[in-house]
């Protein structure tokens, strides 16, 4: 019977035990007699723990640079903004998706590779155990376990352990689970939860993003196109003083018989937007400005012009008094007090009600461009059969009073200022500049436009603009002050000639992407936890190395099943059993050497099915 040998008694160095040097008899862990040997054997041993270690830092890495690949193409490399629980920016969604997807793979194929640096602790557990006859010394079931996990690394393999823990199924639970079996299948439960949470959050996250267009902004090359708007300065010089009274009105009013004659034609197709020259638009803060018929598609600029911004109210509760003592046949019969500073009467001379500027007493001015403040103040009485309520009451909140069949009345006082505007234009919307905005200090300018009231028939054209508004919801106050100041604005269009604009950029369509803030955090703190285990584990393993020569020798035994094979079928040289390479645990093989499966002889007697290797026949 061969001689048995305690793991502290074999000789230390890994060339094999024919070699000179030999383990000074203290234990397992000391050096080397000879310093030579030592140090050449240390210096493998670093270069072992500093590959592994590079391994780790590798893994780390490849993650962190796929990580920062994403991050450069949301952040960095592409404009970007956060609207609430989500990320809008101009990176494609593709790319940002293959960098995501090739994330997911990349997790799933480093797997393995964590776990075979974990095997490295494992091993030197086991070598210490068997030192002194510790706990970590597994059974040979427990054994094919611990490499069922560190070969397979897969869900199936963490499913066979906790079986085995556990007791579940027909598993029976042992007695005794050796440390270094759990801590195996602690390892690979983080390792795989880790990853396949990851990769799970990159199919919500791919499910989640969703493609949108945006535009960016580039220099504009060639000629800017004139798209600000300014007096007509030639134009109010040569017409200087045309009025007797001598106000300036640049042309708008002309002698005969036909005033307004000029102006008037510009003014009503900027109205009904059939002008080739201007436009009236919206900006964001509700002014009616002054801006080009035709905007070219392509660009974005900053310009300047002049707007009209209104603010009215309905006064009609406070003009009625305590209600109408005539029949239901006649006239409204308006009467509002001092505070409201309008006398909304009936024109005895006309029949008809106020509907224009006032002045400082709340009549209505007979000759507007006499006007002498900016902001000035507009009155009006809109008359009206689209409100219909019972006799003598408030139609909703429109400020409208049903009275006289079919016909509504609505007193409304108005604040109106002329500015000169500065705003940017871009993907269709004007907003202003208050920077570069503020209230028009030249009363000729608003006399102008005061000018043109008298000609443009307000009272017809802004009551028929907005009928209805405000029975379906909104304000019908909002909704007059606006069209007023459209229609103010529009009314003195002939006066601008083009200017250029103060900035022009041209428009770049982008087709970007809509990202889940939530999952983008989720997703670095898996990668982040991911990191973290992969660090711990190379760390291990480079300490585990430098610990004992035996480390990868015993590594081997449960990493790699070639080690399993060679123990059970190889030739038995114990020379071989010290090489580190596991092809090196093999002699040259022959034919010879071939495996059968089948019934065969058991060396205790009896028959046995198992593999066997061939053997020679005697030569008689």
């Amino acid at each position: 019977m061969a001689p048995s040998y305690n793991i502290g008694d074999l000789p230390l160095d890994p060339l094999g035990p024919d070699s000179e040097h030999v383990k000074e008899t203290r234990n397992l862990f000391d050096t080397i007699s000879v310093a030579s040997t030592a140090s050449t054997n240390l210096s493998a041993f670093r270069f072992r723990g500093k590959r592994l270690l590079l391994l780790g830092l590798g893994i780390c890495l490849s993650i962190i640079l796929l990580v920062l690949g994403i991050a450069l193409q949301v952040f960095f490399t592409n404009e970007y903004i956060r609207q609430g629980n989500e990320i809008i920016t101009t990176a494609p969604l593709g790319s940002i998706l293959a960098n995501a997807y090739v994330l997911g793979v990349l997790l799933l194929v480093t797997i393995p590779l964590v776990l075979a640096l974990d095997s490295y602790r494992l091993a030197w557990t086991w070598l210490e155990a068997s030192v002194d006859n510790g706990h970590n010394r597994p059974t040979p079931f427990q054994l094919g376990l611990l490499m069922k996990v560190l070969h397979g690394a897969n869900p199936r393999a963490l499913w066979e352990v906790t079986k085995y823990i556990h007791g579940f199924g027909s598993s029976t639970k042992p007695s005794y689970t050796p440390p270094v079996l759990r801590r195996a299948f602690v390892v690979l439960a983080l390792t795989l939860s880790l990853a396949y949470s990851t990769d799970v959050l990159l199919v919500i996250f791919g499910a989640t993003s969703k493609t949108m267009s945006f535009s960016q902004l580039g220099e504009y090359q060639g000629t800017w196109p004139q798209l600000s708007r300014q007096i007509n300065g030639s134009l109010c010089t040569s017409t200087g003083g045309a009025l007797a009274q001598g106000i300036n009105l640049c042309g708008l009013e002309t002698t005969g018989n036909t005033p307004f004659a000029t102006s008037l034609p510009e003014a009503l197709q900027t109205l009904t937007n059939n002008s080739v020259a201007n436009a009236v638009a919206f900006a964001n803060d509700g002014s009616a400005i002054i801006v080009p018929a035709s905007i070219p598609g392509d660009i974005a600029y900053a310009g300047t012009s002049y707007g009209i911004v209104s603010t009215c109210q309905s006064v009609t509760d406070q003009c009625i008094g305590s209600g109408p003592s005539y029949g239901a046949s006649e006239s409204l019969t308006l009467t509002c007090p001092a505070s409201v500073s309008f006398n909304a009467a009936v024109n005895s001379s006309t029949g008809l009600y106020p509907f224009g500027i006032l002045d400082g007493h709340g009549n209505e001015y007979l000759t507007p461009y006499m006007v002498n403040s900016n902001p000035f103040r507009f009155g009006a009485v809109v008359v009206s059969q689209a409100y219909f309520a019972p006799a003598d009451k408030f139609v909703g909140n429109t400020g409208f009073f049903a009275h006289g069949a079919p016909n509504a009345y609505n007193a409304l006082t108005c604040s109106v200022t002329v500015r000169t505007v500065g705003y940017t234009y871009f993907n269709g919307s004007f907003t202003v500049d208050p920077s570069n905005t503020y209230t028009t200090s030249d009363l000729d300018i608003s006399r102008i436009i005061a000018a043109m009231t008298s000609t443009a028939d307000l009272s017809i054209r802004v009551p028929a603009a907005i009928e209805g508004a405000g029975l379906s919801g909104g304000d019908y106050a909002s909704a007059f002050a606006r069209e007023l100041s459209r229609e103010l604005i529009a009314f003195s269009a002939s006066l601008y000639e083009p200017a250029a604009p103060l900035e022009v950029h041209t428009v770049v369509p982008v087709l970007g992407s809509r990202l889940s803030l939530v999952v983008l955090i989720m997703l670095l703190i898996c990668i982040g936890a991911y990191c973290l285990l992969v660090l711990f584990v190379a760390v291990s393993a480079v300490l585990a190395t430098s610990a004992s020569p035996y480390t990868m020798l015993a590594r081997n035994r449960i990493a790699d099943p070639m080690t399993s094979v060679n123990a059970a079928y190889g030739r038995a040289e114990p020379h071989r059993t010290w090489e580190q390479e596991n092809h090196r645990l093999f002699s040259v093989e022959t034919g010879l050497d071939r495996l059968s499966i089948g019934p065969t002889t058991s060396k205790a007697g009896g028959l046995a099915f198992g593999i066997s290797r061939a053997v020679v026949a005697p030569v008689i």
